[in-house]
């Protein structure tokens, strides 16, 4: 098999691979937790409610991506697209963003606990997941539900209060700390997502999604009256 054949099918299914390195990395901190700082095992726990979370957006229920191209289509002309299946977010561009781009940020704290921006800039971005996919659906297209919405509230949320919680009781945390930790992670949303979602849009893409992950978003979006 090809490295362009490997890296096919890894684009095919990179979240079912990432729940088994879920397992994996759950049961490799189990067995290193007496060793480890809260700080960290919390950036662990904090780095599976990740995978949870693109699980729950790409395979099951899946319609992520389509409901995110339409809000991203609502949201600016230039992401309005006739193929919701491969613009403007893609296969390709879908991986690139939640692995090669992700999964860095999440385990950069548990290799440098000591750095309390790389620990708040995942925290504090899991936890705004529960308002992007609470929120934004609802307010854009009227959906009560976005794939995503609950790994963050009912994993990324609670993870990220005790991670605050824990890293205090490590030492003291001054509001620079905090001001450090928000503008990491708003400067991740804008560069680590938005950016690539610009950059990577294609409508010509040969990388497009699955009727299962387009849901009901599998139409062109609607013309404005």
């Amino acid at each position: 098999m090809g490295s362009s054949q490997v890296l096919d099918r890894y684009r095919k299914q990179w979240p079912r691979i990432g729940a088994v390195l879920g397992m994996a990395l759950g049961g490799a901190t189990a067995l290193s937790a007496p060793k480890m700082r809260n700080t960290q095992v919390l950036a662990s726990a904090n780095l599976l409610a990740l995978i949870v979370h693109q699980y729950e957006e790409y395979q099951d229920p899946g319609y992520g991506p389509g409901q995110m191209n339409r809000v991203m289509g609502h949201l600016s002309p230039i992401m309005k697209s006739d193929n919701p299946r491969n613009y403007p977010l893609n296969t390709h561009s879908a991986m690139c963003i939640n692995t090669a781009i992700a999964y860095p940020v999440y385990i950069a704290p548990i290799v440098f606990p000591k750095s309390k921006t790389l620990g708040m800039m995942p925290a504090f971005f899991g936890m705004s997941q529960a308002a992007l996919h609470g929120i934004l659906p609802k307010a854009v297209l009227g959906d009560w539900y976005g794939p995503g919405f609950l790994s963050s509230a009912l994993l990324h949320v609670p993870i990220g209060v005790a991670y605050l919680t824990a890293l205090k009781a490590e030492g003291p945390v001054t509001r620079s700390d905090y001001v450090k930790g928000i503008a990491a992670a708003a400067a991740f949303f804008a560069l680590g997502l938005g950016m690539p979602n610009v950059l990577m849009r294609d409508k010509d893409s040969p990388y497009a999604f699955t009727e299962a992950q387009m849901g009901r978003y599998d139409v062109p979006e609607p013309a404005a009256n």
